[in-house]
């Protein structure tokens, strides 16, 4: 009877020490692999901001967007590189992580202690979970608003026009690349120019003026550039037919009585694109869902590919990683072209790419299983 109890207390004290050890490892896995992420969504982050902040630049450079508006469009772009970022960095990071337990062989120690695939899967699910849920609200919610802010922003800057902004002796493109400005030198009173050059494109015909000087007024209705001492040219390119007009004084309103902000369908909220059955808003839709599902996608391929090292290389994970990641985001790409022109049928959206690429880590996992 003694010894019937001892052997049930120690089995109880067993178990209870198992469960502890298991929440321990849970837990360690689950810290890794969120510093490995946020660590390889950093730097790529970051890389892909300095990218564009450099185009930014270099087109406030030219005058083609005032430089104001630099920083506030670098910051509505974040938010849509930080959700493609997430599940391929998410991917990478549990990938350096199974690699890293290889190389100092601690898988061998989790699979001594009962630890396989199955748990392997378990102790990831709280940090993989969250960012699916966080890739699905802001794919949804989020990053469409920051769209529309930033076409909006860019629309309503793209149609100011401030003289003392554009750069003297080089050409400046204004209205979204429709108006080519040049001016000489700047003028002597604050926010003039002159000898100023300007090319509007107004198909099918253009529109060439060319003025002494050049100041910037506001009045009660607008803004306006007044050119001074010029003439106006106008005409089709490659005909003779040019109509001259000479001008002692010639006003340009700046300040358009409405923005026309450019309909794109990664500005529109989701419910819009439910009620809207058009090919195109179908395509979009797909897209944004299938970005949460990569990311759990992506997880399932992540450990059979981690496991997988020819020869010792360190880095063989990784790379098959980004070509795993290269022919799904390829094959989502083809799969939107497909639905947006109507080669699939509306209702199969991207789901036979998921299907295939579950396909593909179910097919890992039984060849390691196997092995």
């Amino acid at each position: 009877m003694l010894d019937y109890q001892y052997r049930a207390n120690l089995t109880g004290r067993t178990g209870k020490s198992s469960r502890l050890m298991s929440s321990v490892l849970h837990r360690y896995l689950g810290l890794e692999l969120l510093r490995y992420w946020l660590a390889f969504t950093l730097v790529l982050w970051l890389v892909l901001l300095t990218a564009r902040f450099s185009l930014y630049l270099g087109q406030a450079a030219s005058g083609r967007l005032p430089a104001d508006t630099v920083l506030l469009l670098l910051g509505l772009k974040s938010v849509g590189f930080f959700v493609f970022l997430m599940p391929l960095t998410l991917f990478l990071a549990l990938l350096w992580l199974l690699g890293r337990l290889n190389r100092d062989s601690e898988t061998l120690v989790l699979a001594a202690s009962g630890m396989g695939p199955a748990r392997l899967y378990r102790a990831f699910a709280l940090p993989v979970l969250s960012v699916t849920v966080l890739v699905a609200v802001l794919s949804t919610w989020l990053v469409p608003q920051t769209a529309e802010k930033g076409y909006r922003l860019r629309a309503e800057a793209e149609q100011r026009l401030d003289a003392s902004a554009l750069a003297p002796g080089q050409f400046n493109f204004l209205r979204g690349g429709k108006w080519l400005v040049y001016a000489q030198r700047r003028g002597a009173a604050p926010g003039s120019l002159e000898d100023l050059f300007i090319h509007i494109d107004r198909q099918p015909r253009a529109q060439i003026l060319v003025a002494k000087r050049a100041t910037l007024e506001t009045r009660d209705n607008g803004r306006y550039l007044v050119l001074g001492e010029g003439y106006q040219y106008d005409g089709k390119a490659g005909q003779a037919n040019y109509r001259r007009l000479r001008f002692r004084d010639y006003s340009i309103r700046l300040d358009p009585s409405r923005v026309e902000v450019p309909s794109k369908l990664d500005a529109f909220s989701t419910a819009e694109l439910i009620s809207d059955n058009s090919p195109e808003s179908r395509a979009e839709l797909a897209m944004r869902i299938a970005r949460p599902l990569s990311v759990l996608v992506l997880v399932l391929i992540a450990i059979p590919i981690a496991r997988f090292r020819p020869a010792g290389s360190r880095y063989t994970p990784i790379w098959m990683g980004v070509l795993v990641f290269t022919l799904y985001f390829n094959l989502l790409n083809v799969g939107r072209m497909w639905i947006e022109n109507e080669t699939l049928v509306g209702s199969l959206g991207l789901w036979w790419v998921h299907a295939l690429m579950l396909l593909i880590g179910v097919v890992l996992l039984r060849r390691r299983a196997t092995s």
